[in-house]
């Protein structure tokens, strides 16, 4: 608020800005802190063989999957919020920083309950899914070809109407 004039406050001439960091910056923030470190501390806890570091950084990469999936429609519907990209790099160090532990959390809390509630029909789907995409190719494949076809049978029968009659000499 500028004070300069004794009795009457208002607001000031330069507001300070509502995005900090914007898209550019938090997509480098999010892959630094999201993926680069994390990848890193993982292989420092696979080569120690640390149990529970291997635990805690298991827990975060799933955590990261289901963010990075819910992120790519988020950023199309949540961009116009306000320093919605300077949360999304503050999401992703609060999942793994030492104080917060975010990511057993929320993998207590909401990921576990989640798949386990899930997991019979993801199992199914998993161990069908040759099956299943061989079904589905299938059905699809035919119908494209049927429908290629048809359309191949259509440019004929219009490409012989278009022709000129050929003259009886």
């Amino acid at each position: 608020w500028d004070s300069s004039a004794p009795g009457k406050r208002r607001p000031s001439r330069s507001p300070a800005p509502l995005a900090m960091l914007g898209y550019t910056l938090s997509t480098i923030a999010c892959t630094l802190c999201g993926a680069v470190f994390p990848a890193y501390k993982s292989f420092k806890a696979l080569r120690t063989n640390d149990e529970a570091e291997t635990q805690k950084w298991l827990k975060y990469w799933v955590i990261y999957a289901a963010f990075v999936l819910v992120q790519f429609p988020a950023d199309y519907v949540l961009c116009w919020v306000p320093l919605y990209y300077d949360l999304k790099v503050a999401f992703t160090l609060w999942l793994h920083l030492p104080q917060s532990q975010g990511a057993n959390m929320v993998y207590a809390s909401v990921i576990a309950p989640f798949l386990t509630d899930k997991e019979q029909n993801i199992d199914y789907v998993i161990n069908n899914s040759g099956r299943l995409v061989k079904e589905h190719s299938s059905k699809m494949l035919s119908s494209f070809s049927e429908k290629a076809g048809s359309l191949s049978s259509e440019v004929i029968k219009r490409t012989n109407k278009s022709k000129p009659a050929a003259d009886a000499d």
